[in-house]
């Protein structure tokens, strides 16, 4: 295993100064970006089934004011991460101080996934805001139709190269050439380029696949299930190959024991933790103000570990994180300004699954996230229970936030407590994660 890069140095006050840049960028551009949002009719739409497919009775009771209210809030809190990373790369070119937060050993992975998965909730709220309006959709599908497009000509060559360059693919067999098989790939891809581009402009074949494969046989909103889970699928894989071949990490740490070596199954591991944190943090994203507290304790937390580590940069970008996200909640408590929706949650979540990664602390991920891990398995467990005991729920409604709120907490109470619940685990995986 190859440790990440320790260089370059930064002071805890050059990190404390990120933080703040980050909080202000995104509170001085929230106006503007609610205004945008509420101009081009980028609102919240009630839910219109649970997870099993019956009615949301308990969630529409508590949430019917909610309708409407602006979403993806998302693009404003990771826009203003990589606002605050360039300003970094330019303070650094201009002078101003030593090195930047763009460096490749620590913070290219995490912008990566940032961004892959921020696109992909992107595409997931706005489909739901679109879905149940025959005429957004088909305005909308003329540009999905060109994105899949411009997507087919970047992507795959991209990806081949990644592949080939990065991921150092042995030769097949002797006499093989490595360059005369991928000539042939080429060849291939020209002309599954060439058809999708003549059907997708010419016809409507691209456009009922599309329409079936994002939607489903039910205009329901947002994203297949399908395209979602195989997009997060090859994300978490892209980064586990990434992770275990790049970087050579095969072992995974466990606290008060040390490093065993998992070998291949680092890539399942990865896979599983990439996925469930980024899942667990968009279930837990149902009340004002619950996703974007926790989620500020949790990069806080890894934050300060990083820099125990020696991770400076890491340890910097996750300060970025908190304060981006911290300003974003200033006006997401309860009444909630606007929703950070998958855009932020998907986003948020894969990336701080894959800071815990890299500092080699995934198990203590279920401490710092324990709110998250919490909100997942009482999902799981419910649909379970309806499963196998023919419908009978074992919570009110769930996610657990929704269960307290039918008790009759509150939403605030709710917010707060469980706030209070994840500020004490998350310090109880700090003190863990310090331990040898």
């Amino acid at each position: 295993m190859d440790p990440l890069p320790v260089r370059p140095d930064i002071s805890l006050l050059a990190i404390g100064g990120y933080s703040l840049l980050s909080f202000a960028i995104v509170l001085f551009l929230t106006p503007w970006f609610v205004s945008f949002l509420r101009r081009n009719n980028i609102g919240k739409q009630l839910r219109v089934e649970t997870v099993d497919g019956k009615d949301p009775t308990i969630f529409r009771t508590y949430h019917q004011n909610k309708f409407g209210t602006p979403t993806m809030g998302g693009l404003l809190i990771w826009g203003g991460i990589f606002l605050t990373v360039f300003l970094s790369r330019l303070f650094s070119l201009l002078g101003f101080v030593d090195h930047s937060l763009l460096q490749r050993g620590q913070v290219y992975l995490p912008l990566f996934m940032l961004f892959s998965l921020g696109v992909l909730g992107a595409v997931d709220d706005y489909l739901s805001i679109v879905g149940t309006d025959e005429q957004r959709v088909q305005r909308a599908m003329k540009k999905i139709k060109k994105l899949v497009i411009a997507a087919a000509v970047v992507v795959i060559p991209a990806s081949l190269y990644l592949f080939v360059g990065f991921l150092k693919v042995p030769q097949a067999a002797p006499g093989f050439s490595l360059n005369a098989g991928l000539s042939g790939v080429f060849i291939w891809y020209a002309l599954f380029l060439f058809i999708m581009i003549f059907f997708g402009l010419t016809g409507a074949v691209l456009d009922d696949f599309l329409q079936k494969l994002l939607f489903g046989q039910k205009r329901k909103g947002g994203l297949g299930v399908v395209p979602k889970i195989v997009s997060l699928f090859i994300l978490s894989l892209a980064g586990a190959l990434w992770f275990y071949f790049r970087l050579n990490i095969n072992e995974v740490h466990v606290p008060l024991y040390g490093n065993v070596v998992v070998g291949l199954w680092y890539i399942p591991i990865f896979m599983f933790v990439l996925v469930g944190t980024a899942n667990a943090v968009n279930f837990t994203d149902g009340l004002d103000g619950l996703a974007g507290g926790l989620l500020v304790i949790a990069f806080g937390a890894f934050g300060i570990l990083a820099y125990v580590e020696h991770l400076y940069i890491l340890s910097a970008f996750c300060g970025v994180s908190v304060g981006a996200i911290a300003a974003f909640l200033w006006h997401n408590v309860p009444p909630a300004l606007f929703f950070m929706g998958d855009t932020g949650s998907l986003a948020l979540g894969g990336t701080l699954a894959v800071i815990a990664m890299m500092i080699d602390q995934a198990l203590i991920l279920p401490l710092v996230g324990f709110v998250f891990v919490l909100e997942m398995l009482s999902v799981i467990i419910q649909l379970t229970s309806k499963k196998l005991r023919g419908g009978k729920k074992v919570f009110l409604a769930a996610p657990i936030h929704h269960h307290f709120e039918a008790l009759g907490w509150g939403e605030s109470k709710v917010t707060m407590r469980l706030w209070i619940l994840g500020s004490f685990f998350a310090l109880l995986g700090i003190i863990l994660g310090l331990m040898v």
